[in-house]
């Protein structure tokens, strides 16, 4: 009979508990038990983590790369992307600066710039994500074909703009999108005159004080008139210069 393989031992609590206030202080990360499990698979990496949490730490990157999976999908709530189509001639900048703000691996990005593309507008699109190997996948561009689908939500008139291949789809822009990694609670200077910014679903991930930080970054980088899209289930709060778009679900527009 072979041998049992011997269990791992828990994770030091203690341990855990340091980890997750470093990337609450780092990235805004609030707990959750979603979080814990995570940390908990990536216990080997704990100790190695640095004493100060730094984002470019190879320790903390490498936890962070471990946490920080996003769930993104090839024209993710199409409605809303549809909608954000529709302002595009509107929109102020040109070229027009569209950002995704947490874009993981790029599916958000690469729409964006399928959808300006169609529009016929010049834009520059930009993903920033603080997870490494999502925005190596995010600059590359190349998808399984699935099961599921992935192209079960993108609209008839954009699935001939991807290429499928041996198991693979990929977007395929005449000015493909540009990555960068950064951390929303520390976005690099000059990123501004920003037409359009995209942050849905990620705010739900982090402490209030780190959303509110966030929200009120990307919007003073909005120019007047400019859109911001939100989860359906998010909003900004109510003193910042927005308004909401009407008969748009999760899409305002800066003052």
């Amino acid at each position: 009979m072979p041998a049992l393989r011997q269990a791992a031992p828990p994770p030091d609590a203690s341990l855990l508990a340091w980890a997750r206030e470093g990337l609450a202080a780092l990235a805004g990360l609030a707990p959750s038990g979603v979080l814990q499990r995570r940390l908990e698979r990536a216990a080997p990496l704990l100790q190695a983590l640095e004493p100060q949490p730094e984002i470019d730490s190879p320790g903390w990157a490498a936890l962070l790369d471990a946490v920080t999976v996003g769930e993104t999908r090839l024209f993710r709530s199409a409605s809303q992307l549809l909608t954000l189509r529709g302002l595009m001639p509107d929109l102020p900048g040109r070229p027009l600066h569209l950002l995704s703000a947490g874009c993981s691996s790029g599916e958000e990005a690469w729409s964006l710039a399928l959808l300006a593309e169609e529009a016929g507008i010049e834009a520059a699109v930009l993903g920033l994500d603080i997870n490494r190997p999502a925005l190596a996948v995010a600059a590359a561009g190349r998808y399984p074909a699935g099961p599921p689908d992935a192209l079960r939500e993108v609209p008839a008139p954009f699935r001939p703009r991807f290429l499928q291949a041996q198991g693979w789809v990929s977007p395929q822009s005449t000015r493909p999108p540009a990555f960068r990694r950064a951390n929303l609670l520390g976005l690099p200077p000059g990123l501004d005159g920003l037409g359009a910014i995209l942050c849905r679903n990620v705010l739900i991930y982090l402490l209030p004080s780190a959303r509110d930080a966030v929200l009120r970054d990307l919007v003073a980088r909005l120019l007047p008139g400019g859109a911001l899209l939100l989860g359906v289930t998010e909003s900004p709060s109510p003193d910042l210069p927005l308004r909401p778009e009407p008969g748009a679900h999760g899409v305002w527009r800066r003052l």
